[in-house]
């Protein structure tokens, strides 16, 4: 039997000193906190075990605190804290992030109107990272829900809310991406789920320093995504995954955080191919012949 329309879950797992700024920006919404429970999820190394303590800080008395293992990872505890939520909305936090004071409102009001939407997403102010004046802030606008561009690289920012059918319908975060957030959204629009984008920042977020690591395994990550929701992705994108994962030469990791569509695939499998043969070299050679031929320098002059 639900008893809130809204869970807001907060993964205590993504460590940040900033977590009772979240929860201070959620107590200060303007309408729903009397429909809204916040469930912080984590092994007990970073935050107080007690949700007095929460309580205190925020001024609240809906929060519960979920303890996991220590070998829980995010995923999983995301999972783990769906099970022990009762809103018929979900919102999955990370520590970095900040509310809108009028998020509630908002959500509340793009649901009613939209009763058949599933998602809901917003625009977003990015946040620079402190001693780090190279990154600016700013206001990231998001396209509008298309399916071509959610294949290609994940459209939807941070403080996304969802109905828990929707999120009933998929297998929940996975742990074999670091990019769960997209691989989740994916999941969710492959089981027909409706997406409504709201033209507001209705959050905010820090920039996120992007490790070597991740750079470097970027294409198994994306790999991963395609693998696991292959009814969504095009054959020759799956062809791409698949070879990308068995370590063959042509599949190569391509843009970062951007998964290549069938066309990408198809120029990427022919200029491997290309250079196999060597025909790249010689049409590079062609072009500097008629580059450099004297019909060619006159008509330039």
């Amino acid at each position: 039997m639900r008893t809130s329309n809204v869970s807001i879950i907060v993964s205590d797992l993504e460590t940040h000193q900033s977590l009772p700024r979240l929860l201070q920006s959620v107590a200060r919404q303007s309408n729903g906190l009397d429909r809204t429970e916040i469930i912080i999820v984590g092994n007990g190394a970073h935050s107080p075990s007690a949700e007095s303590i929460w309580s205190a800080i925020t001024d609240l008395d809906t929060i519960k605190l979920v303890n996991v293992d220590k070998g829980t990872t995010v995923s999983q505890a995301r999972n783990e804290a769906v099970k022990h939520s009762t809103g018929e909305f979900l919102v999955f936090l990370r520590p970095d992030y900040r509310l809108d004071p009028k998020y509630l409102t908002t959500a509340f009001s793009v649901f009613d109107d939209y009763p058949e939407a599933d998602v809901m997403y917003a625009d977003y102010i990015r946040l620079a990272p402190k001693k780090n004046s190279a990154i600016r802030p700013g206001m990231v606008q998001l396209p509008d829900f298309d399916e071509a561009l959610l294949q290609s690289r994940n459209i939807l920012g941070p403080a996304v809310m969802l109905r828990r059918e929707a999120f009933d319908r998929t297998e929940g975060f996975k742990d074999n991406t670091i990019y769960r957030d997209w691989d989740m959204w994916v999941q969710v629009a492959a089981t027909g789920g409706a997406f409504c984008h709201v033209d507001y920042p209705l959050a905010s977020c820090e920039h996120e320093k992007v490790s070597f690591k991740h750079r470097a395994e970027d294409g198994r990550f994306k790999s991963m995504i395609v693998i696991n929701n292959q009814s969504y992705f095009h054959m020759h994108t799956i062809k791409w995954a698949l070879s990308y994962l068995r370590g063959e030469g042509w599949a190569q990791a391509y843009n970062f955080m951007t998964i290549p569509g069938p066309m990408d695939v198809s120029r990427m499998m022919t200029e491997f191919n290309m250079k196999q043969m060597g025909t790249d070299v010689i049409v590079q050679e062609a072009i500097r012949q008629f580059d450099t031929s004297p019909l060619t320098i006159d008509a330039r002059r």
